[in-house]
């Protein structure tokens, strides 16, 4: 047996000498136990500098996070992202269809609507500017219902004609009699209570066809609104036999009637209607003789000749109407010494010659 091989004692020595403590685990339990680190997280798991063990923790802010977040490169990225899914959602977004323009009424939907507001009591006018009116057009006019309703104006204006008398006669005899308890008064209409409101009622006053002809035959049709005023005739060639039905209707103040064909005759037989004050007309076969014939016409205070060749004997004739006050002459045959003569002697009437006013007119004015 060799000599350096350990004898059983020297095993027992091995085993029974106390293990020496390993310096290299001691100190590596006390180095983790006793260096602080760098950073840490505090309970909310924000990271927070711990740089010195004595010093608390210092929580960084959000306005330094966003700083070092909103870096140019960063930010760059960030428009050009937001730009790429902007385009592609235009690019992508459903696009409707173009509508298309909304179609006018045609002409018979617009008549219709204006009777309609005839009907309603919304409208007392039937005013064709943008269709046309002929003479089978007229015949839808509600005559019937206008006709009815002035009527019944009729029997409410005598109601309250009655009712103001018997109000008077009250008044006179309130003295004699006991008063009346607070709170009543005294109404004298008998008026039903389901009667229908006068402003409720339809009428049409003002008829303005500016577009379609008119024959004599339609006059008949016209002739029969029973509260008509204001009549307006363009490109309507009425004759003097056109012209009969419509003197039945009293109430006209205002007939306008630039393309007719009437003779002296047709504008004689106009002092039939008593309202009437304003009267434009133009005829081809009108002439200077006019003058006579408009002297029947006493009532008129406005009168309008189109294309007629008034000369200045005509125009001191016309000049006699007793009430006028306003003379408008187109295309008239007048000289300066008439004109003249004219501002001379009747410096109070409104004078347009040719839709203006002469340069020495006394009533000469700017129109807006």
């Amino acid at each position: 047996m060799s000599s350096n091989e350990p004898t059983d004692d020297d095993r027992e020595e091995e085993n029974d000498s106390p293990e020496e403590e390993s310096p290299v685990s001691e100190d590596s339990g006390e180095s983790t136990a006793e260096s602080p680190t760098d950073q840490d997280e505090d309970e909310l798991g924000d990271v927070v500098e711990t740089d010195d063990e004595d010093q608390p923790p210092k929580r960084i802010s959000l306005k330094e996070r966003l700083i070092t977040l909103c870096t140019p490169t960063k930010l760059g990225v960030s428009i050009a992202v937001v730009a790429i899914i902007g385009l592609a959602w235009w690019a992508t977004r459903p696009i409707e269809p173009p509508k298309p323009p909304e179609k006018p009424p045609e002409p018979d939907e617009l008549y219709a609507q204006q009777i309609e507001q005839i009907l309603s009591g919304d409208s007392t006018q039937l005013h064709a500017t943008s269709y046309e009116i002929d003479d089978a057009k007229l015949l839808l006019i509600p005559l019937e219902e206008l006709e009815k309703a002035a009527e019944q104006r009729q029997l409410d204006l005598l109601a309250d004609e009655a009712s103001s008398e018997d109000d008077a006669t009250t008044d006179e005899s309130s003295s004699e009699e006991a008063p009346l308890p607070p709170g009543s008064s005294f109404t004298g209409s008998s008026r039903e209570s389901d009667q229908p409101e006068v402003a409720e009622l339809p009428k049409l006053d003002t008829v303005l066809i500016d577009e379609g002809v008119i024959t004599d035959e339609g006059m008949v049709t016209i002739a029969k609104i029973p509260e008509l005023r204001h009549l307006r005739l363009r490109l309507s060639p009425i004759t003097d036999e056109g012209l009969k039905p419509l003197l039945e209707r009293k109430s006209i103040w205002f007939l306008n009637l630039p393309h007719s064909r009437l003779t002296e005759k047709g504008i004689r037989s106009l002092s039939e209607l008593p309202k009437l004050r304003q009267l434009r007309i133009g005829s081809t076969l009108l002439g200077n003789d006019i003058g006579r014939a408009l002297l029947d016409v006493k009532s008129l205070r406005g009168l309008h000749l189109i294309g007629v060749p008034l000369s200045d004997e005509g125009l001191k004739i016309i000049v006699e109407l007793p009430h006028l006050e306003s003379l408008y002459l187109d295309d008239a045959a007048i000289t300066e010494s008439g004109w003249d003569w004219l501002f001379q002697n009747h410096p109070q009437l409104h004078v347009h010659i040719n839709q203006r006013h002469h340069d020495r007119d006394p009533q000469h004015h700017k129109h807006e």
